[in-house]
């Protein structure tokens, strides 16, 4: 059956219109997949900063939590003053 196929395709001599679309839809989804793939990888390499980014502003947003649940002294109150004679 193959050779059946190859013997009709050398007597047509060129190609056919179909498989030169089909030729030119395969080139292109390769391509597609070449560019998807160094996508992929960029984003892979990306994952370990993102990752420590978040894991950061976990950490600062849990202190900030403790922070407001227990605050220090950081403001001293003023002595309450008697009135007096003003002077």
């Amino acid at each position: 059956m193959t050779n059946e196929f190859y013997a009709r395709a050398a007597e047509r001599g060129a190609p056919s219109e179909l498989e030169a679309q089909l030729r030119a839809t395969i080139a292109k989804l390769k391509k597609t997949i070449e560019n998807k793939n160094t996508e992929l990888a960029q984003l892979r390499r990306d994952v370990p900063a993102l990752v420590r980014v978040v894991n950061h502003l976990t950490l600062e947003n849990q202190q900030l939590r403790d922070t407001l649940t227990n605050p220090r002294a950081t403001v001293v109150p003023f002595p309450h003053r008697r009135p007096g004679p003003a002077h």
